[in-house]
């Protein structure tokens, strides 16, 4: 095999990878576990998780307080 060969099938799996990739991130089965990952820096402040719950209630047509 020649060096051109081998730089060429290198390129070859690394787009696959990226269009696998892309592909999965972007899947709309995964909203909901990346949803839950957005959340997990305030998992432990509970006045972040009012406010998340506040905001979730606002935007769901519920009635502010």
């Amino acid at each position: 095999m020649e060096i051109g060969t081998i730089r060429g099938l290198g390129t070859l799996v690394v787009l696959v990878a990226f269009v696998g990739l892309a592909l999965w991130v972007f899947s709309p089965r995964r909203k909901r576990d990346f949803d839950e990952a957005t959340q997990l820096p305030f998992a432990d402040d509970p006045e972040a998780q009012r406010r998340i719950e506040r905001n979730a209630r606002d935007t769901s047509g519920g009635e502010r307080p």
